[in-house]
C-alpha cells in the first residue's frame, strides 16, 4: 500500500474516509486466489463462497468506483459512496490505482479498453521511463515525489501483468522496456535497485538496495510464455 505525498490524502482528506480502487482490487484478487486454493484442496463450498465474493466486490467497484465519462476508477466517498468529500468531484484524482481494477480482472472489455487508452497516453501516464503514481497533468505531479509521481517497479509490473491477462501484449511489452530502460541505466551507473525511479528522466531515489525492484525480472519471464 501507499504511505506519504498520496495526492488524494494530502489534497482532499484522510484516506480513512474513503473507498479506493485499490484495496478493494486486492481484496478480489485475495479472494480469486483463495478460491483457487480451496479448489485444489477438494473444497469446493469455501472455494464457491470465495468466487461469490470475487464477484461480488467486482460488481460493487464497477459500480460505484467507474466513472464513465472520464472511463477511470477513482476512490470514493465512504459514507455515499459518491466521488465528492468536502466539494463536487474532488476526489476524481487520475492515480495509479485507477488501473488495478485492470490487474485483478474486475474491468470489463469496454472498461478495459478506455483504461489502456488513459494508461497509454503520454500526457499523463504513459510516460518516457513507465507509468508514474499520479497522471503528468495534476498539479501536484512530482516525477521523484513519493507516491504523486515516480514509478514503483512493482506497481508497475501489476499494470504490466493486467495488459498482458487483457491480450494487450505489445503494450505490455512497451510498458516494460519503459520500466527497464531506467532501470538498467541506474544499475550500471549506481550499481544498485533503487525505491523508486522517475518516469521522465534519469533520476532514482530515495533510498538504495530495494530488492522488491528485483521483480523487474518478472517482465522478462513473463513476456517469454
Amino acid at each position: 500500500m501507499r504511505d506519504a505525498r498520496v495526492a488524494v490524502w494530502d489534497k482532499v482528506g484522510w484516506p480513512s474516509n474513503f473507498e479506493g480502487p485499490d484495496l478493494n482490487s486486492m481484496l478480489v484478487m485475495e479472494a480469486k486466489s483463495l478460491a483457487e486454493m480451496a479448489t485444489l484442496l477438494g473444497y469446493r463450498e469455501e472455494a464457491g463462497k470465495w468466487s461469490a465474493d470475487a464477484e461480488d466486490r467486482s460488481k460493487l467497484i464497477n459500480k460505484y468506483m467507474w466513472d464513465e465519462t472520464d472511463g477511470f476508477y477513482y476512490n470514493v466517498n465512504r459514507n455515499d459512496q459518491s466521488f465528492s468529500y468536502q466539494h463536487p468531484d474532488d476526489l476524481k484524482i487520475k492515480e495509479i490505482i485507477g488501473f488495478l481494477p485492470l490487474w485483478a480482472g474486475v474491468s470489463d472489455p469496454e472498461r478495459t479498453g478506455k483504461l489502456v487508452s488513459s494508461m497509454t497516453n503520454p500526457d499523463e501516464f504513459w510516460r518516457p521511463y513507465g507509468v508514474p503514481t499520479l497522471s503528468a497533468k495534476d498539479r501536484y505531479y512530482n516525477p521523484i515525489g513519493y507516491w504523486n509521481g515516480p514509478v514503483w517497479v512493482q506497481w508497475d509490473y501489476l499494470l504490466f501483468r493486467g495488459l498482458l491477462d487483457h491480450g494487450y501484449k505489445k503494450e505490455a511489452e512497451e510498458l516494460a522496456m519503459k520500466v527497464l530502460d531506467n532501470m538498467i541505466w541506474h544499475l550500471k551507473q549506481d550499481h544498485v535497485f533503487w525505491e523508486f525511479y522517475s518516469p521522465d528522466e534519469r533520476e532514482a531515489g530515495w533510498n538504495k538496495t530495494y530488492i522488491w525492484a528485483g521483480l523487474a525480472a518478472r517482465f522478462l519471464i513473463d513476456l517469454e510464455k
